[in-house]
């Protein structure tokens, strides 16, 4: 799934799409990367962007994607995803 697609009328490049498509080597670090949001969603709540329900429903969805993460870890290579930041 390419995030910036929308805004062209034509698909990119073949060439560009591999040196774009980062998941190959992003997927390694799939939970420091959860890990990371779970804490960052945390900070937005001390400052009233998120409400703490809303942070507790990020975290679980998070604690589900990080559970798929430590059970099999190369399974996020078989998405379409262009980097870690679009899987799941």
């Amino acid at each position: 799934m390419a995030l910036w697609g929308g805004r062209f009328s034509q698909a990119a490049d073949q060439r560009f799409k591999q040196f774009n498509d980062s998941l190959r080597f992003d997927y390694r670090l799939a939970e420091q990367d959860i890990t990371g949001s779970v804490a960052w969603s945390k900070a937005l709540v001390t400052v009233n962007v998120l409400t703490v329900e809303e942070q507790q429903k990020l975290e679980n969805a998070l604690g589900v994607l990080l559970e798929e993460v430590q059970a099999n870890p190369e399974a996020i290579l078989a998405s379409d995803a262009e980097d870690i930041h679009s899987w799941g």
